[in-house]
């Protein structure tokens, strides 16, 4: 296989670049060589001045590397991304461009595994920074006209706002479900579990829609999102993530992990 460099780890595993673009001298590597270069990406002195650059100092600092840190040197979760840079680098095309990058995909097949709490924790945290972006760049996220790095880097320099400990228990949360994504199977639900949970929430959010002051843009909208405005498309974004905050219980746990399917 192609030798992978620090910095095209890097790139791949945020989901910047395509293995397909990542040109790198043909040389042989092997399993044991690409986690330790994963190991070292944490000691690469642009990871702490990206972060300073996104508005971090100070200990959240010191967090979000010590974060970068675990999630490269855990030897569980550096082995499983190992596995999966070998395998996009071998095979570029069966690489999801959608995904986000291999540590956020990774992330996310482990989400339905956390208590219902950390799992809402999560998605509290993405509301808030739906809620936080401009109406423009809310509407394209909401979209998915976002491209994946754009979205991430976003996602950052907002988390840069958070004080030390909900930083501190955002980053625990992460690394929960990332382990999690590393050693099982992501939780699924039902075909008929799925639509249970699609026309309960599409059932409340309806009426959300129906008691706003532009209830007729947004319905319409919400019909075609794709051809929608970024103010409408926003505001449905925003309206949908109440409308599943506002659940409780089984209810809340399931929509959750609907949210969460790969």
């Amino acid at each position: 296989m192609r030798a992978l460099s620090l910095l095209t780890l890097a790139w791949l595993l945020l989901g910047v670049v395509s293995p397909a673009h990542a040109q790198t001298p043909e040389v042989t590597a092997n399993r044991s060589d690409v986690i330790r270069l994963l190991g070292e990406i944490p000691n690469f002195t642009v990871i702490r001045q990206e972060y300073e650059a996104l508005g971090y100092s100070g200990e959240k600092l010191d967090l979000a590397v010590e974060q970068a840190g675990l999630l490269y040197r855990d030897p569980v979760l550096a082995g499983y991304l190992a596995d999966r840079l070998i395998a996009a680098y071998q095979s570029p095309e069966s690489v999801d461009r959608n995904s986000g990058g291999l540590v956020i995909g990774l992330i996310r097949r482990g989400l339905g595994h956390l208590s219902t709490r950390e799992l809402r924790y999560y998605y509290r945290v993405e509301q808030i920074m739906l809620q936080s972006l401009p109406e423009r760049t809310c509407g394209r996220a909401v979209r998915d006209r976002l491209p994946p790095e754009k979205f991430s880097e976003l996602i950052t320099r907002l988390a840069a706002g958070f004080n030390v400990a909900s930083l501190r228990e955002y980053y625990r949360v992460q690394a929960k479900a990332a382990r999690f994504g590393a050693t099982r199977d992501p939780v699924l639900l039902s075909p008929a579990k799925s639509v249970e949970v699609e026309n309960r929430v599409n059932g409340r959010l309806s009426e959300k829609i129906a008691e706003s002051e532009n209830a007729r843009a947004l319905r319409s909208a919400i019909g075609n999102l794709e051809r929608a405005g970024n103010r409408q498309a926003c505001q449905i974004g925003r309206l949908f993530m109440e409308t599943v905050m506002e659940l409780e219980g089984r209810a809340l746990r399931e929509t959750l992990i609907y949210m969460s399917l790969p």
